[in-house]
């Protein structure tokens, strides 16, 4: 027997049966049709793909980078549909990048299931940088065009802010990659690499693992000062907006 609770619109929402089933299917729908300004769906696949990089190490085997991949690949997806980019380029993106991750899941399976010599899963990472710069790009060009500002906004603004830390992690990858010193003294691995591209840009500075080179310092600094500008610019005006706009406006009699 499913439970119910009275909505606010006269009917009713199940708890635990049809009606939450419903509702997923209404947002997947409404996603579909009109898919413009909707970046909590794009909130929601930044934070997975954080949490993806942050516990497993991408470059150590094609199935973990598969994994992590295809959280980018789904984020990016998100992004074109929730900024309103024409169909024509947007599905010329989403085959390409549809394209990219099943040859990715193919050399996993491969990887799995044969002892084939293949190259070093992280040498292939570097290549999707492209990919994860591209989503704040997109957000923030959207989201600054906005004259209304909503919780839409501010959840792109946010979106857009923890995706230049998954763009910096994934720097500093494509540069320990391909470079002879290492950042920070050593191989990390990608959780590391999120790990320090979120304290940094948070300016949070734990200082457990440090920059090593000339090179690595130059990008921690970058980033901190990336982060800091884009707190007080972009999410600063979208809140002020917002805050604005919620405020109840004095009426005549209050007014004089």
């Amino acid at each position: 027997m499913t439970d119910s609770v009275a909505s606010g619109s006269g009917g009713t929402v199940g708890v635990g049966g049809r009606g939450d089933r419903r509702g997923l299917h209404d947002i997947w729908t409404a996603w579909r049709t009109a898919p413009e300004d909707r970046f909590g769906v794009l909130l929601f696949f930044v934070a997975m793909t954080i949490v993806v990089n942050s516990v497993v190490d991408v470059g150590a085997s094609y199935g973990q980078s598969f994994l992590a991949h295809s959280m980018s690949a789904a984020a990016l997806v998100a992004a074109l549909r929730a900024t309103g980019v024409g169909p024509r380029r947007r599905r010329v993106v989403e085959v390409v990048v549809l394209a990219l991750v099943t040859v990715l899941g193919i050399i996993a399976l491969v990887e799995g299931f044969t002892s084939l010599d293949l190259p070093e899963a992280a040498r292939a990472d570097p290549l999707w940088l492209v990919l994860v710069v591209a989503v704040p790009v997109l957000v923030i060009r959207r989201i600054t065009r906005h004259t209304v500002v909503g919780m839409r906004t501010v959840a792109g603004a946010v979106a857009a802010y923890l995706e230049i830390a998954v763009a910096y992690a994934a720097l500093f990858q494509a540069v320990d990659v391909w470079s002879s010193n290492w950042l920070f003294g050593q191989p990390e691995t990608s959780s590391a690499y999120m790990y320090v591209s979120l304290t940094t840009i948070s300016t949070l500075g734990i200082g457990d693992i440090v920059p090593a080179t000339q090179t690595a310092r130059l990008l921690v600094s970058a980033e901190a000062v990336l982060g800091q500008i884009f707190l007080v610019t972009v999410v600063a005006i979208v809140v002020a907006r917002f805050a604005g706009e919620r405020r109840p406006r004095p009426s005549a009699e209050e007014g004089g």
